[in-house]
C-alpha cells in the first residue's frame, strides 16, 4: 500500500536526483560544470501524467578519471514543498575512448515533519561525444528509505518506514552549442513508469 502510494513521487525524485549524463563524460582537461534539469514529466502506469520540479547541478574534475558534484532538487509533498540535496562522485575508464562511467550518489530529503527520504544510488553507463553531439545510455540503481508519520481517515496517527528500489534503464542525447553549452533530454524507464527531462548544462 504505502509503495503504490508513494511510488510515483519517489521515482521522479530519484530521478531528479540522477546527474546529467553529461556531467559523467570524460573531459581530457580540467572542467567546472553548472546545469539544470527543467520539465521532468513522469507517465505512472502509463495511465497519467505527473510533473517533477526542477532540480541544479554543480560538478568539477580533480582528476582527468574522477568527477565530483552536487545538487539540490524540489518537490511536492501533500501541500509542502520540501527539497532534496545531495553530492555525488563519478569515475570513468575504458579503451581507447575512455566512454565507461560508474558512479555514486547519496541524498537526504528532510523538510516536512511527516515524510523524509534517503537514497543511496549507483550508476554505469556508455558515453560518446563528437564535435556536436553527447549520447549515452546506462542503468542507474536506487535505494531508498522512507520515513512516513501518517493520519488516516479516523485520525489515527502512526509511523512507518518503507524500503523502495528502483532500477531505471536510462538514454540521453545532447547537442552541442558552441564551446560550452549542452542542450538534451534524457529518458528513464522503469517497471510500471517512464520518466522524462529537459537538460542544460554549461561546461568552463
Amino acid at each position: 500500500m504505502a509503495k503504490q502510494h508513494l511510488g510515483p513521487i519517489t521515482e521522479i525524485i530519484a530521478v531528479e536526483q540522477t546527474p546529467p549524463l553529461t556531467f559523467l563524460s570524460y573531459h581530457n582537461s580540467p572542467f567546472l560544470a553548472v546545469g539544470a534539469s527543467f520539465v521532468t514529466v513522469a507517465a505512472p502506469e502509463f495511465q497519467s501524467i505527473d510533473y517533477g520540479f526542477p532540480s541544479f547541478w554543480f560538478a568539477m574534475s580533480i582528476s582527468p578519471n574522477l568527477t565530483i558534484g552536487a545538487n539540490i532538487t524540489g518537490s511536492y509533498w501533500i501541500d509542502d514543498n520540501i527539497q532534496t540535496v545531495g553530492p555525488f562522485l563519478n569515475t570513468v575508464w575504458g579503451t581507447p575512448e575512455k566512454s565507461v562511467n560508474a558512479g555514486f550518489h547519496f541524498h537526504n530529503l528532510k523538510g516536512p515533519d511527516d515524510f523524509h527520504l534517503t537514497d543511496v544510488a549507483f550508476d554505469v553507463s556508455r558515453i560518446s561525444r563528437s564535435s556536436k553531439w553527447v549520447m549515452g545510455y546506462g542503468l542507474t540503481a536506487h535505494y531508498l528509505k522512507t520515513y512516513l508519520h501518517v493520519t488516516d481517515h479516523q485520525d489515527s496517527s502512526y509511523k512507518m518506514t518503507t524500503d523502495l528500489n528502483y532500477l531505471f534503464f536510462r538514454f540521453g542525447i545532447y547537442r552541442r552549442i558552441g564551446k560550452n553549452m549542452e542542450m538534451g533530454s534524457e529518458f528513464f524507464l522503469t517497471t510500471g513508469n517512464f520518466i522524462s527531462n529537459f537538460n542544460l548544462t554549461f561546461n568552463f
